[in-house]
């Protein structure tokens, strides 16, 4: 798949097939983060990957899967399996470097996912030491985002945002299939100058 169409539609995914992701799998999208780009290479990112069910069950509770509408997934609409970031506790670098170094592992991951035919997202965590005591791990490490992976029933579509209005929105198509769309700025407005 050429590389912008890959971008295009690695997309965010909040409904999934309840079935549980390959670790294989798992294994080749963290490759995605293994050789990401990290602020001074200092690659001070851990991950840790989940896809025991009765796990994932307890941590779907633990995010926030849609801030802009009412609708909420269903524990039947829960992904097969995730990937959660860490730092140390405290971090070893300034957090603008941390969460830059965190953007690119994520993107790189959503893209080899997607490649893979998988749909994902990424969430702040918001019960952190919820998650630490989940995965038995101390508090030497931050949780940092929340990547949920697995074969979406959401079919997401981009359109042009108008009036500047770019939150998305969902249409339910029943049997827990989706239509979710994301607005986007048109390209001019995003670009404030060239010289």
């Amino acid at each position: 798949m050429e590389i912008l169409n890959l971008i295009k539609n690695a997309r965010s995914h909040r409904s999934f097939k309840n079935i549980v992701v390959p670790m294989k799998d798992l294994m080749k999208i963290i490759e995605g983060a293994h050789f990401s780009s990290a602020g001074a290479n200092k690659q001070f990112l851990r991950y840790f990957l989940i896809n025991d069910k009765e796990t994932c069950s307890k941590l779907f509770k633990d995010v926030i899967w849609a801030s802009q509408i009412e609708w909420k997934p269903l524990e039947d609409e829960a992904p097969g399996a995730y990937i959660v970031i860490f730092t140390d506790n405290p971090p070893k670098l300034p957090l603008n470097f941390i969460y830059a170094d965190c953007g690119i592992a994520l993107q790189n991951m959503k893209l080899i996912a997607t490649s893979l035919g998988y749909g994902a997202n990424f969430m702040e965590p918001v019960k952190k030491d919820e998650i630490l005591s989940l995965l038995n791990l101390s508090n030497e490490y931050i949780p940092l985002f929340v990547m949920p992976i697995g074969v979406p029933t959401d079919e997401i579509i981009l359109t042009e945002a108008i009036d500047g209005n770019m939150k998305y929105y969902r249409e339910d198509l029943g049997e827990h299939n989706y239509k979710h769309f994301v607005p986007k700025l048109p390209l001019d407005k995003l670009i404030i100058g060239k010289k």
